[in-house]
């Protein structure tokens, strides 16, 4: 009976202290899969897609600080070697070992935000750039083990979210926190290859497609930026001058379907007055003459 106890309380002592040691994010090969919308299929003409993969695609410097670069490549959830969007730049991530702590650089921004914070503990606050319209209160800490790791996982109040060290959060990496209706999650998180979480993918198809790349070509559409995302007041849309050529047109549709916004793109920039609409999550479309046909998610803030 003694050695059971001992046995017993060395396993409790070893769960207990897998907090001491940090799990930061890997350095390099890291890909978060995820699914948009789980529950409308197929998702509503207003969306451009509802799967996504976000990859590590380098190194950079900021500020004199050290980031990773992040990409974002959409795919046709219904042909999973379609690439819709990307893979396209979307800022870089920095991983502080010492504060524990996750920050991000949007594209065109140099002022890093924050994102994950693991210092919490139960009765703590959350303000995440993720999680813009509230804060997130921590309701209990815990520990996930993955492979024979405990990474540490952080869940807030009412289930709104919940965040583990090395992985992000179940909504994916750089993805607003709350998985609301229409909203992420993560359906698999890879190292190089080697599936970290969680220990079964999601099935997109017939077979475990979460991971495939496109190894063939496509073709290159015009680059396109729209900032600032999130956006408040105004909003600019920069194209390449030869697309103007082709008569560009750009729309913003509401998650309803509704379009609130229709214009004709005459300059290589283009700034488009926000004011009166509501905050939330819009596409952004633009259309031309020889049929490019380019999507763009934004959120619009207050």
């Amino acid at each position: 009976m003694k050695k059971l106890i001992l046995i017993a309380l060395a396993t409790f002592i070893s769960v207990q202290n897998y907090g001491q040691t940090y799990i930061p994010l890997p350095l390099s090969d890291a890909k978060w899969c995820i699914k948009h919308n789980d529950n409308i299929i197929p998702p509503p003409i207003w969306w451009y897609t509802n799967y996504w993969e976000t990859s590590y695609c380098g190194d950079t410097t900021i500020s004199n600080k050290k980031y990773i670069k992040i990409e974002k490549t959409e795919y046709d959830i219904f042909c999973l070697n379609t690439v819709i969007n990307g893979p396209e730049y979307i800022g870089a991530i920095r991983d502080d070992t010492t504060l524990k702590q996750v920050f991000f650089v949007p594209k065109n921004e140099t002022d890093e935000k924050l994102l994950y914070d693991f210092n919490l503990n139960a009765g703590d606050t959350l303000l995440s750039y993720l999680n813009m319209y509230q804060p997130l209160i921590v309701e209990f800490t815990d520990s996930v083990l993955l492979g024979n790791i405990y990474h540490k996982r952080i869940l807030f109040q009412y289930n709104q979210a919940e965040i583990i060290e090395g992985i992000g959060s179940r909504t994916g990496i750089i993805e607003d926190l709350i998985a609301f209706e229409g909203g992420s999650y993560l359906c698999a998180f890879y190292i190089d290859t080697n599936l970290i979480f969680p220990e079964t993918p999601c099935n997109l198809s017939l077979t475990d497609t979460c991971w495939m790349q496109n190894t063939q070509h496509q073709p290159e559409k015009p680059e396109i930026s729209i900032f600032p995302n999130p956006a408040g007041k105004l909003l600019y849309v920069e194209l390449q001058s030869d697309l103007l050529l082709y008569n560009p047109v750009v729309k913003i549709i509401s998650a309803n379907g509704k379009i609130c916004k229709n214009l004709k793109l005459s300059g290589e920039i283009t700034k488009m007055d926000l004011s009166g609409f509501t905050p939330g999550i819009y596409a952004v479309r633009i259309i031309t003459d020889n049929n490019v046909v380019i999507n763009k998610k934004i959120i619009i803030s207050e």
